[in-house]
């Protein structure tokens, strides 16, 4: 993708892209694909045992467990195997972008979600970060805005103080090292625009 169809303010500009850190966002996808390849290796153990025990239980039962079983761990590798591509597709279409203008986050799959804050509306930036999220060297950014529920929260974004200071140096007007460009104007407040019209 371009950057004229991904920023769509009038003279914006793509200048930083990323996604979540995959090992922290993919924390429960990796150990599903380990209970998965531990379904996969013991696959003839469990169905042997279950062969075991149906040749005891054939005189009470009269069913047959091991065809069950199989099918049953066949249904679960299944459903396990389409919640892992699930949850990667979900984690690759998860987009983190600074323009020159705003903060984005990008999501969904079938349906697409776009959540953004200009940076003339931030008033405050924080950032969250457990043991593991240190380890892996990301962070949780909260960015809130100047109404009560204004706010967007960027989940496991790698080197989040990075991307703090490079959210502050665009607050600030500054293109990340690359050029200045003029931010626009707050608007002035109500009363400074009565004043000046009505002032006798």
């Amino acid at each position: 993708m371009d950057d004229d169809r991904r920023a769509s303010y009038m003279g914006e500009k793509v200048l930083f892209e990323t996604r979540p850190r995959s090992p922290l966002y993919l924390g429960s996808t990796i150990f599903k694909i380990i209970i998965l390849f531990l379904l996969l290796y013991f696959f003839r153990s469990i169905l042997a045992l279950t062969a075991t025990v149906q040749y005891e239980l054939v005189n009470y039962i009269q069913i047959p467990l091991v065809t069950w079983t199989a099918y049953f761990l066949l249904l679960v590798l299944f459903l396990l195997f389409l919640w892992i591509l699930w949850e990667i597709a979900n984690w690759r279409a998860t987009q983190y972008i600074l323009t020159t203008q705003r903060v984005m986050i990008k999501k969904g799959i079938f349906r697409k979600r776009k959540i953004y804050m200009p940076y003339n509306m931030i008033q405050d930036i924080n950032i969250s970060q457990g043991l593991l999220e240190r380890l892996f060297k990301a962070g949780d950014i909260e960015i809130s805005g100047g109404h009560e529920h204004t706010q967007v929260v960027i989940e496991d974004t790698p080197n989040p103080s990075r991307m703090e200071n490079t959210i502050n140096r665009l607050m600030q007007g500054e293109d990340i090292g690359f050029r200045k460009y003029k931010r626009t104007e707050d608007q002035r407040s109500v009363i400074k625009e009565y004043d000046k019209k009505f002032k006798l």
